[in-house]
């Protein structure tokens, strides 16, 4: 009897840490994994809702990173209705080191109300004032998950496929070979551009690019296109040597290597000579003529091509503002009562709508009577 108990106990301790908050609202949270691998993906799921229907309320919330967390927003889901808000957030998660760990949030809760809404938008145009909340961070509780070291000493975490391009495998001195090596895979990222993926070679300039990484970011972890290009100039014949990386599938449970053979690159010898021109060419000098030609042409380009990026702005306002406006009406007609239209007013332009403001806060506050619909029908007709 007292170990049945007991565990009802702690089903009611576990239901009611995953819904708790303070009074005017609720929370939960949810971590996909407690216990995983160095640099393994995990999720992070938050969702707060607004139970005080008598209040304002915004959320945000966050990670704190710290140096033991990689932390990437993936979404925030916020449905705003009115009084009763509700917002998710969804965090992508990669631990950075082993043991034991605690996570650390930050929850700031902004509350106010509709008195302080209507304060702050109403009188005039040029006289609005910052709505004025409590803000308050609120306490909310550190998980640990427990972090596994990986199984084996490797140089990359995650599933990678790499792949080494020469441009040719035979150049002339002074004549600069091109390689890029490509990075296709899922995993943590950052630890690619720790990779000496073509080492210095004696005798050899080594000239790179910047590299050019596309990185996506999913519930499943984050996935990379990375191209590293290179140029390599030489006098001499050379090898580039072979690379060989250990990696470990932190999803499929598995180490596996990476290796690119070794290359041998010839160069040919060319005489001094034949690098210089042997005949001197100066450039043609234009006309006067030609230079004015050209020099209208390209003022005739730039015209035209500046004459259409204005008509495509003033287009591209023009439909904006009518689908806003359709968007609004659509909101006005479905309001249900004269707080939440005097609000509509307020946000679109207190002054332009000063006297339905009043005529609703009267109705509000000092119980007039007023014809909703017909209050409707004027605000669209106005707008």
């Amino acid at each position: 009897m007292n170990a049945s108990l007991g565990r009802f106990t702690v089903i009611l301790l576990l239901l009611f840490s995953s819904m708790v908050g303070a009074a005017d609202y609720s929370y939960s949270l949810h971590l996909s994994k407690r216990s995983l691998y160095l640099k393994e993906p995990m999720v992070v799921t938050f969702d707060i809702n607004q139970t005080d229907s008598s209040k304002v309320m915004f959320f945000d919330f966050d990670i704190d990173a710290g140096d033991s967390f990689f932390v990437h927003r993936l979404d925030k889901d916020v449905d705003e209705a009115y009084h009763a808000r509700r917002e998710r957030y969804t965090y992508l998660v990669y631990p950075l080191k082993s043991g034991k760990l605690r996570m650390k949030f930050d929850l700031l809760v902004r509350r106010g109300n509709d008195e302080l809404l209507t304060t702050a938008f109403t009188g005039g145009r040029y006289n609005v004032k910052a709505v004025e909340t409590d803000d308050r961070h609120e306490p909310l509780p550190s998980p640990e998950i427990e972090v596994k070291p990986l199984p084996v000493d490797a140089d990359l975490a995650g599933s990678f496929d790499v792949s080494r391009t020469l441009g040719a495998d035979e150049v002339e001195s002074y004549e600069p070979l091109y390689i890029d090596v490509r990075v296709r895979g899922n995993g943590y990222i950052p630890d690619l551009k720790k990779i000496d993926w073509l080492p210095p070679l004696p005798g050899v300039r080594l000239f790179s690019d910047k590299p050019k990484i596309s990185v996506s970011y999913t519930k499943e972890g984050m996935s990379v296109d990375a191209l590293f290009r290179y140029a390599l100039i030489s006098q001499r014949d050379y090898e580039i040597p072979k690379l060989h990386l250990t990696a470990y599938d932190t999803v499929r449970k598995r180490a596996y290597t990476i290796d690119l053979d070794a290359v041998k690159v010839h160069v040919k010898a060319v005489e001094a000579s034949a690098l210089l021109d042997k005949e001197n060419r100066p450039p043609p000098v234009e006309s006067p003529l030609a230079v004015i030609k050209r020099f209208l042409t390209l003022f005739l380009i730039f015209s035209a091509g500046w004459i259409s990026a204005v008509l495509t702005l003033r287009l591209r306002r023009h439909f904006r503002a009518v689908t806003e406006k359709d968007e609004w009406s659509e909101r006005v007609k479905s309001s249900k009562d004269e707080r939440e239209i005097m609000m509509l007013l307020l946000l679109k332009d207190a002054d332009r709508y000063r006297d339905t403001i009043e005529r609703l806060e009267r109705a509000l506050h000092k119980h007039e009577r007023i014809d909703l619909k017909r209050i409707k029908r004027e605000v669209l007709n106005e707008g």
